[in-house]
């Protein structure tokens, strides 16, 4: 065979070209088949365990490691064509959520969920041109970045913006190191309750279901579903699935919210698309309610002790790549962020079950296959209710001068304070109820700031409510409790009010921060009333205080500049007092019993008020003339009258004021912490027995010794028209209690039992009601007006 010539057929050339044209076809396509391979199967993700502690530094998502070269643009003209993009909120119709519903007036749930049938075109859309993104020429020092909280529409949020899944955001900030943006919102469904607003709390559930966690998988290939008009000149459709928790993804085991990231290119008048990640929650709302012994998080009637589901605190990832950019030296935003809720149905736990995976420790009886089904896909983010173009900004910079430096996590690290405060106040401000209005804010404040300083707090936040309560009935459309309809003088009066500034700034600013906060209150209603009060601003102030200052500081307190914190026995400074708590016990909160004192009789001065019947000048002629107190004096100095003589007894631990360590106490509402780390800790983390009730540890909470560590002065305004009946009321016996103070001998002993009974006398047989503090009389108030003297603007 090796000498016969090699013969080709017809049939053995066809064969022959059959593999050239394969071997082309394979030299032209194979890049396109690997690059596809890549795509689909490159960037699944490996199997992780599946309980892990969370941490916002693992971004799991595909899209978060994409280099700004492969970030895909949304549109050259965002919002429909208008430049520059603005603040949008888009609103779903009520019908979206008939589909889970067998019958929607009775709210029972189809099994499993069915998939909401709602399209962009069904959402209403609403721009908001006070936060619009473009360097403005004519004013460079427009800062946006500076006063987000006074350019969102948070008094609109239940009026005009009407979507119970929105998260009702008063802040939002880049943390410090630029790894997540952080949230407050309030909730909504909160503002108003019992029998007379039902249907609000049945329309806002929506806001309860925002504090409890789904779990989410990444569908990676939907795009069969989508046609290219739907994609709106974008590549990048991310779907996600409700699914159990061994089948999520490790960034959404516990999860809210999608957040979606844009950058802003000024110059090109574009906005591109920057990835997506999934909320953290800083602690699980659901955990702790279980923990607290609740049965549910629904709250029905008027009934509104679950505090710690008020503020919202949530956080969205930022992108590794984003990482280093923020607001420039304009201070307007570089980066966008667009939240977008995961709806689903409230969890009621005691009928559908609690939410938690083996780790938690608690009942795991929601069955999310049951529930949710295995195929139950999010609608696109077109196609759902969102807030679109919210600002990632650091901080104001003023605050950031205040703090020193930004904190670098990475390394154990000093914190720039040992002691801050944070206070929630206004010029003027309306007490619960709407029945007085108290216009001494900024004397109060200018007084309460030097005093803090004095006794050892680095630094204090102020939160400016003056831009609200100024003009609070007015917006309202309800006539002034202080002068009727008189609008002359009412416009006159407000003429004189501005904010808080013009004291704020009397103080350098590494010790004082100005923070405008102008949101109103939702509800002012006493807690009796039938729909008691939600002081929705007060709240979220608090709440933002804690997550903007918490992480520079060792130990803070929220409190009213009516409210003294006094060193005692043989402390000059809080710091003496936590050094050594901290050095000796370990302890993280320390509490102080609360009582209203005295104005001292004979401080106080004539005056008329003619806001009020029994001051007027009319009323004056036949009877005693109202008191108020005398300018020249100290609000310390007036007050230092307490008619609960310390120590106290502990039925006042009610309306206690805290000292705490912000890193151990996650959430606090005005007068507790609603949520510690303690609380918050889950099974597997915990060492030893874990123990379902976990609500206070005296291991690491307790309250001050009033008589040699410090004590709580809580000298809140008597009004002039209190002061009217003291003839009658100040006396042995007096039918009811004296609002002024007439002191007692310190060796006049107190008896809780006959404290309103007006039986104290002092050795002479004369009529006391209340007991000053020696050594506010003695070493503070001297201190305290040296430091004013200091301060100037008096």
């Amino acid at each position: 065979m090796s000498g016969r010539p090699l013969i080709l057929n017809a049939r053995h050339i066809r064969s022959v070209r059959y593999l050239l044209l394969i071997g082309l076809l394979i030299t032209i396509f194979a890049p396109f088949i690997l690059i596809a391979w890549h795509e689909i199967f490159g960037t699944e993700h490996q199997h992780r365990p599946l309980f892990h502690p969370q941490s916002p530094h693992l971004l799991t998502s595909p899209s978060l490691q994409q280099p700004t070269s492969k970030l895909k643009q949304i549109n050259n003209n965002i919002d429909d064509g208008e430049w520059p993009p603005a603040l949008t909120v888009y609103s779903e119709p009520d019908s979206s959520y008939d589909a889970w519903y067998e019958n929607p007036s009775t709210k029972k749930q189809k099994l499993p969920l069915p998939q909401r049938n709602v399209h962009k075109k069904d959402l209403t859309r609403q721009r908001f041109p006070t936060l619009t993104y473009q360097q403005n020429q004519q004013q460079p020092n427009d800062n946006i970045c500076n006063k987000i909280p006074t350019l969102l529409p948070i008094d609109q949020f239940g009026t005009t913006i009407l979507d119970p899944y929105l998260p009702w955001i008063h802040d939002l900030f880049l943390s410090d190191d630029k790894t997540t943006v952080n949230i407050i919102a309030q909730n909504r469904r909160r503002c108003h309750k019992g029998k007379a607003h039902k249907s609000d709390m049945d329309y806002w559930e929506g806001q309860v279901a925002l504090f409890q966690p789904v779990a989410v998988t990444r569908v990676r290939d939907n795009k069969a579903t989508v046609s290219e008009e739907e994609l709106d000149g974008s590549n990048h459709v991310q779907f996600y699935r409700l699914s159990s928790h061994e089948e999520a993804d490790e960034d959404g085991l516990e999860t809210r919210f999608i957040c979606r990231f844009k950058t802003i290119d000024v110059q090109q008048q574009t906005v591109q698309y920057a990835g997506e990640t999934l909320s953290t929650y800083n602690f699980n709302y659901e955990f702790i309610n279980w923990r607290k012994s609740r049965s549910t998080m629904v709250e029905t009637g008027k009934d509104f002790q679950m505090f710690w589901l008020s503020p919202l605190a949530f956080n969205c990832p930022v992108p590794a790549h984003l990482q280093q950019d923020s607001n420039n030296d304009t201070g307007q935003p570089r980066i966008l962020l667009d939240i977008i809720p995961i709806r689903t149905p409230v969890r009621r736990n005691d009928v559908d079950g609690f939410f938690f995976h083996k780790g938690h420790g608690g009942p795991m009886t929601f069955d999310a296959t049951k529930m949710w089904g295995q195929n139950h896909i999010l609608p696109r983010v077109e196609d759902s209710g969102r807030w679109e173009n919210l600002p990632v900004c650091h901080k104001p910079q003023a605050d950031l001068n205040g703090d020193t430096a930004i904190v670098d996590t990475t390394k154990p690290k000093k914190k720039p304070h040992r002691l801050v405060a944070c206070t929630w106040t206004s010029a003027i401000h309306q007490r619960r109820g709407n029945e007085r209005r108290i216009s001494d804010g900024k004397a109060r404040l200018r007084e309460w700031i030097a005093f803090n300083l004095e006794v050892g707090f680095d630094h204090i936040y102020i939160f400016d409510n003056t831009g609200a309560n100024a003009t609070i009935f007015r917006l309202k459309n309800e006539v002034d409790p202080d002068f009727g309809s008189d609008t002359k003088l009412m416009n006159e009066a407000d003429h004189d009010i501005d904010d808080l500034r013009s004291v704020t700034d009397l103080f350098p600013a590494s010790k004082v921060t100005h923070i405008e906060w102008p949101a109103t209150i939702c509800n002012n209603n006493r807690p009796a009333h039938d729909d008691p009060g939600e002081r929705s601003s007060q709240y979220a102030a608090e709440a933002a205080c804690r997550a903007r200052y918490g992480p520079s500081t060792d130990w803070m307190a929220s409190m009213d500049p009516d409210e003294y914190f006094v060193p005692m026995g043989e402390y000059t400074s809080w710091k003496q007092i936590l050094d050594k708590v901290d050095k000796e016990e370990g302890r993280s909160v320390l509490k102080f019993r609360s009582t209203r004192a005295r104005p001292l009789l004979h401080t106080l001065v004539p005056t008329y008020d003619e806001g009020a019947k029994e001051c007027t000048r009319e009323m004056a002629k036949n009877n005693n003339q109202c008191l108020t107190k005398n300018e020249s004096m100290t609000y310390l100095e007036t007050y230092n009258c307490e008619y609960i003589k310390s120590p106290k007894p502990d039925r006042f631990a009610r309306a206690m004021k805290q000292l705490y360590r912000p890193d151990f106490v996650l959430s606090h509402f005005v007068h507790y912490s609603t949520v510690t780390a303690d609380m918050a800790r889950e099974k597997q983390h915990t060492k030893g027995q874990f123990i379902r009730d976990r609500t206070t540890n005296p291991e690491v909470e307790r309250f001050v010794d009033e008589v040699n560590e410090g004590v709580l002065i809580h000298a809140k305004t008597t009004v002039p028209a209190e002061t009217f009946a003291r003839d009658k009321m100040c006396k042995m016996n007096g039918p009811s209690n004296c609002l002024v103070g007439i002191p007692c001998s310190d060796d006049v002993k107190f008896n809780d039992a006959l404290h309103t009974k007006n039986v104290f006398k002092d050795e002479n047989g004369k009529y006391c009601n209340c007991w000053m503090n020696r050594k506010v009389e003695n070493y503070w108030l001297p201190k305290l007006e040296d430091a004013l003297s200091r301060v100037g603007g008096g």
